[in-house]
């Protein structure tokens, strides 16, 4: 689960001298600038660093063991909490297409993605996994200037393949934010923001793992608690889940036998509140920097380089 930042959080600014502009982007950059009204160089390349703690509900639980058939434990397996943190580092490619419509390309590469699972039921349980990945995604971003504040709203869509997931896993980000620009000098301009973040995850999700590494328990421990709960169980299903049990306790066990999984899950706080700032060094090069807070803790720092290309031949 990476997050996907946009870069150009100014809309263009009014009150400047009129000024020849000779690139094809922004559409309409021509007038603009004939009415003195300043917008951002068109093209930018970035680097984003992202640091993502949040929590994560799962409500259905199916596992097999090896090569076997899946059991529904939903109803059997219960989390105290389930925490997932990662690091991402993804590349971005973004346009000015029109003066307040912002597109891009991305480019992501998660270094480490663990989990934290803590079991409440059938027994206490801490367990948990690490994994790398890498993606891609597009987005847009929408800019508008009133009284003098900006506003923008990024939306995004992900995708990322993490290493031990069959499949991968779709984000979605949408992220309001309202700010105001000081021009510092006649170089330098920094930007301030307030803002939101409603981030929304695949609900399914299909995966592998050995049972030493999803475990981490001291030896026997783990199949001393599988054992206890199994003789005291009375349900219906007991019957259908002696293979599974007998695959993680008996010889199968000895040989680390890999479990096979599907969860169905979604993020315990969807949206989290956020403050940043960006400094502009000679509209060329961005460095910003965000913070979110309240139901998921992140940390944003990236940098961008701007710059024209194509000219126009009006």
């Amino acid at each position: 689960m990476a997050p996907r930042a946009a870069h150009a959080q100014g809309a263009p600014d009014i009150g400047g001298k009129p000024y020849k502009y000779d690139y094809l982007f922004p559409f309409w950059g021509k007038k603009l600038a004939s009415r003195g009204i300043s917008f951002p160089k068109p093209f930018g390349v970035g680097i984003n660093y992202a640091y993502v703690n949040q929590g994560v509900d799962i409500t259905g639980v199916n596992i097999a063991l090896n090569d076997g058939k899946y059991h529904d434990l939903s109803k059997i397996v219960k989390f105290d909490h389930v925490t997932s943190t990662v690091k991402v580092i993804n590349g971005r490619f973004d346009l000015w297409m029109l003066p307040f419509l912002n597109v891009y390309g991305l480019a992501t590469y998660a270094m480490d993605s663990d989990t934290d699972v803590l079991l409440s039921e059938p027994f206490a349980l801490r367990s948990g996994a690490s994994q790398t990945g890498y993606g891609g995604g597009f987005g847009a971003t929408a800019a508008f200037g009133f009284w003098g504040f900006f506003g923008v709203v990024d939306m995004n869509l992900a995708w990322a393949k993490m290493q031990k997931l069959d499949a991968p896993v779709r984000t979605f980000l949408l992220t309001p934010r309202v700010g105001k620009r000081f021009q510092i000098s006649q170089s330098v301009a920094l930007a301030t923001w307030v803002g939101a973040m409603r981030q929304s995850i695949q609900a399914d999700t299909q995966g592998a793992i050995s049972l030493k590494e999803a475990i981490g328990a001291p030896e026997g421990s783990f199949e001393s608690k599988v054992l206890g709960w199994y003789n005291s169980y009375q349900g219906s299903d007991r019957e259908s889940l002696s293979p599974l049990v007998g695959g993680v306790t008996g010889p199968n066990g000895e040989r680390d036998p890999v479990i096979h999984y599907k969860l169905d899950k979604a993020l315990s706080d969807p949206w989290n509140l956020l403050i940043g700032a960006e400094v502009d060094l000679h509209k060329r090069v961005q460095m910003r920097m965000e913070y979110g807070f309240i139901g998921r803790t992140q940390l944003i720092m990236g940098i961008c380089y701007r710059f024209n290309m194509i000219e126009s031949t009006d």
